[in-house]
């Protein structure tokens, strides 16, 4: 019975992670954002990478503006796994 509540307990905190891993990009593949489960995102447009940081809370995803202390692009976290941001900008997991 305890292996069973400790497995479960395990499958839940998982499954409670707010980070994001792996590359989302629009559909043309102009923009493309690679998460790290720590925090951290590399955003590339029109071939220039910066890193920078984001930060989850439930739907609302906030990546920083690279170079900024405090501005930051805000994105909802759809049903799908897609990402919604501003002036209808949209952004599909990638599968590599």
């Amino acid at each position: 019975m305890t292996k069973w509540l400790v497995l479960v307990l395990v499958v839940l905190l998982g499954g409670c992670s707010q980070g994001l891993s792996g590359t989302w990009s629009d559909a043309m593949g102009m923009v493309n954002y690679t998460f790290q489960r720590d925090g951290k995102v590399t955003v590339e447009m029109l071939g220039k990478a910066q890193q920078t940081t984001y930060t989850r809370q439930d739907d609302r995803l906030q990546v920083k503006v690279p170079g900024t202390q405090s501005e930051a692009v805000e994105f909802t976290v759809n049903a799908d796994g897609s990402l919604q941001g501003p002036m209808g900008v949209r952004l599909q997991k990638q599968d590599k």
